[in-house]
C-alpha cells in the first residue's frame, strides 16, 4: 500500500549485489511460455545514468518531444532520469511477440522487489521513448542488434520519505 514512484533520490549508486539480486528476482518473472527472452542492461554511477539523460535530451531537441521542458534542461534541472544513480532497461528481440507484456511483468517483480529493500524507483518514460528511435542513445546503451527496449526504471535511496500515498480512485469491476 506504501508504494509510489520516487522522483529525487540520494547522489549515492546501488551496491552490484543488490542490483544482482533485484535482477535474480526479476529474472523469475513469468514470460510467455517460459520463452525468458528478456535481455537486461544496466547503467549504475551518476555519471553513466547522466549520459543516457543528456543523449534522451538530445533527441528531445530535436523531436519537438515537450519542448518547455528544454528550459528547465538547460538550467540543470534533469526532469529524464531525476538525478537517479542507477537505470536498468529491459529489452527482447523485435520479433518477439510478447516483448512488451513479458518485460512489464519483469520489471513490476524488479520495482516490488527494490521497494521491499527500501530503494525509490520510476518509471523511465522519456529514455524508454528515446531508445526505441534514437540511434545515438541505442548505442550508448550498447542495445544488441535487432532487439527493442520495452522498458526501464531508475533507482536509487530516496532523497525523501512521504507520509501519504498518492491516492487512488475506487476499484472498477465488473464480476460475470
Amino acid at each position: 500500500m506504501g508504494r509510489r514512484s520516487v522522483r529525487e533520490f540520494k547522489d549515492r549508486p546501488i551496491d552490484k549485489e543488490t542490483l544482482e539480486a533485484l535482477l535474480d528476482v526479476a529474472r523469475r518473472a513469468p514470460t510467455a511460455s517460459n520463452s525468458q527472452k528478456l535481455h537486461w542492461i544496466v547503467a549504475n554511477g551518476g555519471a553513466k545514468v547522466h549520459a543516457l539523460a543528456a543523449e534522451a535530451m538530445n533527441w528531445m531537441r530535436t523531436s519537438d518531444i515537450a519542448p518547455a521542458r528544454l528550459e528547465q534542461w538547460e538550467r540543470g534541472y534533469d526532469f529524464i532520469l531525476r538525478g537517479a544513480p542507477t537505470v536498468i532497461m529491459v529489452c527482447t528481440p523485435a520479433d518477439y511477440q510478447w516483448g512488451k507484456q513479458d518485460c512489464a511483468i519483469a520489471l513490476t517483480f524488479l520495482e516490488l522487489a527494490a521497494e521491499a529493500r527500501g530503494l525509490g524507483v520510476c518509471w523511465t518514460g522519456y529514455l524508454i521513448r528515446a531508445a526505441g528511435v534514437h540511434a545515438p542513445l541505442r548505442q550508448t546503451l550498447s542495445i544488441p542488434e535487432g532487439f527493442v527496449i520495452h522498458g526501464g526504471v531508475m533507482l536509487g535511496e530516496r532523497k525523501y520519505s512521504y507520509r501519504l500515498v498518492p491516492p487512488r480512485k475506487p476499484l472498477s469491476v465488473q464480476w460475470v
